[in-house]
């Protein structure tokens, strides 16, 4: 297994971070800031009105944008070339066959 490239590592970054945001931190920021009343909101008709402080689209849109990210990335890994490896020597430190 070959070291992280640079275009791997920045893959890890944003699409981690796409992920992390749309669920860990509007997560916490949903539920320090929403709605703090226990009892459900209800209309004239009985229905509850349950609303958060972000559009659940929202989230699930940073997140796919996240997956989205990461599979563009593994796309990328499989579709190029990897560099022949040099074969191993006794200068090395690998012993020769």
């Amino acid at each position: 297994m070959s070291e992280p490239t640079t275009a791997d590592k920045l893959a890890m970054v944003v699409g981690g971070s796409f992920v992390l945001l749309g669920t860990v931190v509007l997560g916490t920021l949903d539920a320090l800031i929403g709605n703090p009343s226990p009892v459900p909101v209800t209309n004239e008709a009985g229905q509850v009105i349950a609303t958060t402080t972000f559009p659940v689209e929202v989230r699930a849109y940073l997140i796919a944008l996240g997956l989205l990210v990461w599979f563009a990335a593994a796309v990328y890994k499989v579709a190029t070339p990897r560099p022949a490896e040099e074969p191993a020597t006794a200068a090395t430190g690998a012993a020769a066959k």
